[in-house]
């Protein structure tokens, strides 16, 4: 039997996802440039448990971030993030993966005024996203992060 995570990585490398996501991603770009929210390189974005957030995304969102990435975190990395209340790409108080980050993290701003904008952006996104599970017929899971990313993630 095919697992979730085979489905999602299969469904991922496929060119339409690519165009359709990468689509999403320029739209994303521009509608945060449009806003111009004040980033004061805090981390906020990174430090969830911290500043009282989440970071939700279907499982076929997180296989095709992944596969813009040289390696997936291994499970004990984002064991140790979920231990400290951080994402797992945090590097020396920046994103390491910053050119392949979710769509969350490229809305999420912790400037007062983001509020309302994103999430109408975050919703826009997740139903597209959803559609495009649908479409491909590729199961749809929607969760945390961190979690998603453990079903990715290489043993130690």
């Amino acid at each position: 039997m095919v697992s979730e995570r085979d489905l999602w990585m299969e469904a991922a490398a496929r060119d339409e996802v690519t165009q359709e996501l990468r689509a999403m991603v320029l739209e994303a770009d521009a509608a945060v440039r449009a806003r111009r929210p004040l980033c004061v390189s805090q981390g906020a974005c990174c430090h969830f448990e911290r500043f009282g957030h989440q970071l939700w995304m279907s499982g076929l969102e997180v296989a095709w971030c992944l596969r813009q990435l040289p390696t997936a975190p291994r499970a004990t990395e984002i064991d140790d993030a979920v231990r400290r209340g951080d994402c797992p790409f945090l590097r020396d108080g920046a994103c390491s993966v910053h050119w392949a980050r979710p769509l969350g993290c490229r809305a999420y701003f912790c400037d007062g005024a983001g509020e309302g904008w994103q999430e109408a952006l975050l919703e826009s996104w997740h139903g597209r996203v959803r559609a495009l599970h649908a479409r491909l017929q590729v199961p749809y899971r929607y969760d945390e992060w961190r979690r998603l990313l453990r079903v990715f993630a290489e043993p130690a």
